[in-house]
């Protein structure tokens, strides 16, 4: 982001689990250090995406489905040391069919939480994804609300 952006934004909104899918972890950190910077003072960070407890609570290593004519099938692997998720997808609508793969790097509040405070960001709400409900163990999806000091 532009060096010109630092402190002019009110809130930072991060939705969809679109955070995760870099390659290593410093990247991740330093997407949040962006965050950080580009918010004013007392500014808000609203973020979504996954729970590894929750998702690791009702982990599906493989399950398909159905939609209209065409068949989706997933394999998912969990490696617990780096965190990430790797599902393979693939689909099959009449002779036509096809495959893809991404990886997502998931979790837990806990382990967020520290990465915002080390840059200024505190959180003061975390909820079970897009619900007024407390963040719960099993909560599959997070929405965190981090103000910035």
């Amino acid at each position: 982001m532009p060096t010109s952006w630092t402190k002019r934004f009110d809130a930072v909104l991060n939705l969809f689990t679109s955070f995760g899918f870099l390659a290593h972890p410093s990247d991740d950190q330093q997407v949040i250090k962006e965050f950080a910077r580009v918010l004013k003072p007392d500014g808000l960070m609203i973020w979504h995406g996954a729970s590894r407890d929750g998702v690791m609570a009702r982990f599906l290593a493989r399950d398909w489905w159905t939609s209209g004519t065409s068949l989706f099938a997933q394999e998912r692997e969990f490696d617990p040391l780096s965190g990430v998720l790797t599902v393979r997808s693939n689909w099959r609508r009449g002779s036509r069919t096809g495959t893809r793969e991404h990886r997502l790097r998931l979790y837990t509040a806990t382990r967020l939480s520290e990465l915002f405070a080390a840059v200024g960001l505190m959180v003061e709400q975390a909820f079970d994804g897009f619900n007024d409900r407390q963040l719960r163990r099993t909560s599959s999806e997070m929405l965190l609300v981090a103000r910035k000091e």
